[in-house]
């Protein structure tokens, strides 16, 4: 049985969201804006203490990244955007503001609808990384590097990844603690990646097949139906 409050929040999103193109992701409270190479997502975050509802809007690029990162959407760019907001039984009052939830999620979804032109996506990124401590750097610098490898600069491309195999061998060990997963992708990036980027055209389709696959992955969902099968990237 689908809870009032649930109920509410779909209702909000679809009279915001659906007329600007966005589809909902299945039964969830997940909201979907393809875009080729990238996805924007509007989420309506639960909470394990109460009925209500979070706000989170952001970018995922469709290279791949980790095994376990792959099949899910998750974070590439953006972050929760709104605190908590509480259920209590006063289905006005919470539809008034699951709908300014919703009208802030697509206030987003227009900006980050910018990232296709990659130019502006590079800048974004680079902003992103440069506003990070070092030691905080992580899949923000990967993204980096795949972004420029997509859009032909290969070069810097290159010095961005170089500098994220060093990041991401010096993480496998965090003081005397092991993190295998890192050093499993450590493997992946040196073994399935490096290889390709021996020139600017092998590059972009390696990143080009990486897209295809997790477009194909997520089409082949029935909560991803509506998600264009054939446009996976964008000029």
């Amino acid at each position: 049985m689908v809870r009032q409050h649930d109920k509410i929040i779909n209702m909000a999103a679809k009279k915001v969201l659906a007329p600007k193109g966005l589809f909902r992701q299945g039964t969830s409270r997940t909201w979907l804006d393809d875009n080729g190479y990238f996805v924007i997502f509007v989420v309506f975050d639960s909470s394990n203490w109460s009925k209500g509802s979070y706000l989170g809007v952001g970018i995922d690029f469709f290279g791949e990244k980790s095994e376990s990162l792959n099949n899910i959407l998750s974070y590439s760019y953006g972050n929760r955007e709104n605190e908590f907001c509480s259920y209590d039984g006063n289905d006005d009052e919470f539809q008034a503001k699951m709908e300014e939830f919703a009208e802030t999620g697509l206030r987003k979804v227009m900006e980050y609808r910018k990232f296709k032109d990659m130019d502006y996506a590079k800048k974004c990124l680079e902003q992103k990384v440069s506003d990070l401590p070092e030691n905080r750097r992580f899949w923000e610098v990967y993204d980096l590097a795949m972004l420029c490898f997509l859009k032909g600069d290969f070069k810097n491309g290159l010095t961005i990844f170089e500098n994220y195999l060093d990041l991401l061998e010096k993480s496998i060990y965090v003081g005397e603690i092991y993190i295998e997963w890192h050093e499993t992708f450590y493997k992946h990036c040196i073994n399935s990646i490096k290889p390709f980027l021996t020139t600017k055209e092998a590059a972009q389709k390696m990143v080009l097949d990486m897209i295809k696959r997790r477009r194909d992955y997520f089409s082949s969902k029935s909560s991803f139906k509506k998600m264009n099968k054939e446009r996976f990237l964008l000029h």
